[in-house]
């Protein structure tokens, strides 16, 4: 990546004073075009800005007229979503708009694997037999001609909101409310799907809530800051952080985020892969309801469900990855083509688009993945870089797909699939008839160079003046020169996220965190760092650094200190008697016990969470998890593992209900109720979702109230009220929650012991 140094530029006083007298932030405004004082006030304070009327958006007066008489009548109406979060939140947006307005609303969002995006007859047929008489569509419906023709046919007034790339004609509809039919530079111009469905919804009643969602989607779209996009987002998220909406909340407590510190990179991050994972791997109406749910129980059960999902996410797209670098490594024999091109019959297709971009910003060119089970059509994502049109190749190509949608960044489509390989060859010339002599080189501008004691919280509340951050609005990029990286850790419950310490020339060191960089190289010598701040009260500075890249500009000169050497590894997993081969190991003062729900006397077993460093540790009990797995070596960093892995006998429904029910009424009984989750965790030998599972089912069942949740503990007290939905719900969720832990310990009876603890 090339760096583009900062170079010195004359500032206009009146914009100095309105960056707080920070020539940083003054500069920083110059390079986003905001070049008076008046421009810097309506950019960083969005009270100041004049949003464009929704009525400027085509067939906006005849979407609201249709939708008025709709309402006037009770007229049954359907809105008709999509399965990421821009089109899940776009859909409870529009539903939870009409209802405010005495509408008579039902809504479907389609399903990955079966439907696929778009609408489809076969199942709008069936509405119009319950009454439906005006289908609006959102975030989807631009290109789908077939299906439309068929509904208007049908006597069927179709709306359709949308915003992806405009076909060579528009679909038979009352009205097409896209914003890809406004002129370039329009306010309205880069909306995304949720969007256009908040638009719609203040058209149809000024004021009308719902910006909060809209935000979600839009952070999650990667929508273009332009317009009137940026001054929703500031707002947006001004309202995310008091939200009262019980899903949120819920999205919240899973993701471990606490509402007041949301901005967009946590959005990003943490809270819309979430969202998103429900609709790659499961139904997606599940998110909807998430978002349309005033039940914060019912939020919760929900929110496991997503928890749950996410993990799997994780865990399918590294395995993906990894999959797709060893066939492009097979096929490229050195040499990267301009668009990779890969495929393959088992893979996963709603993990295709998050594997495709993780490649496309590794290899920095377009990747596209295909997914070609056998016997049924192929299905691919692409994801591109800046300066390629990814949806324009596409279009090049498009005799060979069945259908394709999206925008210059991203797309998906379907193909047959003994047809990849010509895709890969018109690709190849589609994208090199875009980029000439080759892909543009990736660029990065400094916005300044600053001493590691320089920065301080005045600067970093200095620069997110600025924020929200994305596309049309880089975040302030700062860099630091001469740096070493003292020691590294891995993040995140599947350690997806490293946190690395660096030092400068001064003896200066700050934590910087480098997301989803686990299978990244870590620079080891002398380096630049580029990166962002962000507020960290918790950390001695009170801030912690972002990576974004950093310029090696000499050799180490000393060994880069790693979480902790591999410890050796016995393994006494088959051994006939256990507890005989126990004691002839215990060394009392040097070895250490690692046993949950077991019953055993002098040997001062410990759970997960009260490990101490050093020494031997005995693995009595097979953990549930790999994130259990890694913890108890992250905490414990033994000299030496033995390995026994008994199995707890508590992944069957009622041991586990029957011990966890005695826990809790421990816990009413002696502590008021509290339950820590690594103790209730550990005493139940699984890991904090399935006992978070386990109490919902007991909220749902009538048998305890969840008064309070936080990321330390859950309070509780005895007796509540039944709700049969969220009890199946919560039953199901546990009893998927026990089925990978018993899976997980068989896999860690089995498995090659060095490999155990190596791949951690």
């Amino acid at each position: 990546m090339r760096w583009i140094e900062p170079e010195p530029v004359p500032i206009p006083e009146g914009l100095l004073e309105a960056a707080g007298g920070r020539p940083l932030v003054a500069r920083a405004l110059l390079s986003r075009g905001v070049e008076s004082a008046e421009q810097a006030a309506r950019f960083l304070d969005s009270t100041l800005y004049r949003f464009a009327s929704p009525f400027e958006l085509p067939d906006m007066d005849a979407a609201v007229t249709r939708l008025q008489a709709a309402i006037a009548v009770r007229q049954p109406i359907l809105v008709w979503g999509d399965f990421d979060t821009d089109g899940i939140t776009a859909t409870a947006l529009l539903v939870l708009a009409l209802r405010a307005q005495g509408a008579l609303v039902d809504w479907h969002v389609p399903d990955r694997v079966r439907e696929s995006h778009g609408v489809h007859w076969p199942t709008l047929q069936p509405f119009l037999g319950q009454g439906t008489r005006l289908l609006i569509t959102c975030d989807t419906g631009v290109t789908a001609h077939e299906a439309l023709a068929l509904a208007q046919h049908a006597g069927l007034d179709v709306i359709v909101t949308d915003h992806h790339a405009l076909p060579d004609v528009l679909p038979p509809a009352l009205a097409v409310v896209n914003p890809a039919r406004l002129p370039e530079g329009h306010p309205l111009r880069h909306l995304s799907g949720a969007g256009v469905a908040q638009k719609l919804a203040e058209a149809l009643a000024p004021g009308q809530g719902g910006l909060d969602l809209a935000t979600l989607g839009m952070i999650a779209d990667v929508t273009p800051q332009r317009g009137d996009v940026r001054a929703m987002l500031q707002q947006g998220l001004a309202l995310l952080r008091r939200t009262e909406r019980a899903g949120i909340r819920a999205l919240l407590e899973v993701a471990d985020v606490e509402a007041g510190s949301l901005d967009e990179e946590v959005i990003s991050y943490q809270v819309a892969p979430r969202l998103n994972a429900i609709g790659r791997l499961a139904n997606a109406s599940a998110g909807v309801e998430l978002l349309l749910t005033d039940d914060l129980t019912r939020a919760r059960v929900i929110a496991a469900e997503l928890e749950a999902l996410n993990t799997r996410r994780q865990l399918l797209s590294r395995q993906l990855i990894t999959a797709a670098q060893d066939q492009l490594q097979r096929q490229s024999r050195g040499t990267l083509p301009s668009v990779l091109v890969l495929s393959h019959p088992k893979w996963p297709e709603g993990i295709l688009g998050i594997a495709a971009g993780h490649l496309a910003q590794r290899y920095a060119r377009p990747v596209v993945l295909i997914a070609t089970p056998e016997g049924e059509p192929a299905r691919g994502s692409a994801r591109s870089v800046m300066g390629v049109d990814i949806h324009a190749a596409l279009s090049q190509v498009s005799p060979l797909l069945t259908g394709f949608g999206g925008h210059p960044m991203a797309a998906g489509f379907s193909m047959a699939a003994d047809r990849v390989a010509e895709l890969r060859t018109g690709l190849t010339t589609a994208v090199e008839g875009q980029i000439g002599r080759g892909l543009p080189e990736p660029q990065l501008a400094i916005d300044g160079y600053l001493a590691l004691s320089d920065l301080n919280l005045d600067i970093l509340r200095a620069v997110r003046r600025l924020a929200p951050f994305g596309p049309g609005n880089p975040r302030v990029t700062l860099a630091t020169r001469d740096l070493k990286i003292l020691g590294q850790r891995t993040l995140g419950r599947t350690a997806e996220h490293r946190l690395l310490r660096v030092q400068d020339g001064a003896g200066t060191v700050l934590e910087t965190v480098w997301w989803q960089s686990a299978d990244l190289p870590v620079p080891d010598g002398t380096l630049d760092l580029a990166y962002g701040l962000r507020e960290r009260p918790e950390t001695e500075a009170g801030l912690q650094l972002n990576w974004i890249d950093a310029r090696l500009h000499e050799p180490a000169t000393l060994e880069l200190a790693s979480e902790a050497p591999t410890p050796p590894v016995a393994d006494y997993r088959m051994v006939p008697d256990p507890l005989i081969t126990l004691r002839a190991l215990w060394v009392e003062g040097e070895t250490q016990l690692w046993a949950e729900a077991s019953c055993l006397t002098g040997f001062e077993p410990r759970g997960r969470h009260k490990l101490l460093q050093g020494g031997s540790l005995v693995v009595w009990t097979a953990p549930p998890s790999l994130a259990v797995w890694r913890q108890v070596l992250a905490t414990a960093r033994p000299e030496r593992v033995l390995l026994m892995a008994l199995d707890p006998g508590l992944d069957s429904w009622e041991p586990f209900t029957k011990r966890l029910a005695a826990l809790v009424k421990y816990a009413v009984e002696v502590y008021q109720g509290r339950l820590e989750w690594q103790a209730v965790a550990s005493a139940m030998a699984h890991d904090v979702p399935a006992v978070r599972a386990g109490l919902l089912w007991l909220h749902a069942r009538g048998t305890i109230t969840i008064l309070t949740e936080d990321r330390e503990a859950a309070t509780v007290r005895s007796g509540g009220l039944a709700d049969r939905s969220s009890e199946d719900s919560a039953r199901r969720l546990l009893s998927e929650a026990m089925d990978e832990a018993r899976a997980y310990r068989r896999h860690f009876r089995r498995a090659d012991a060095a490999w155990l603890v190596a791949d951690v």
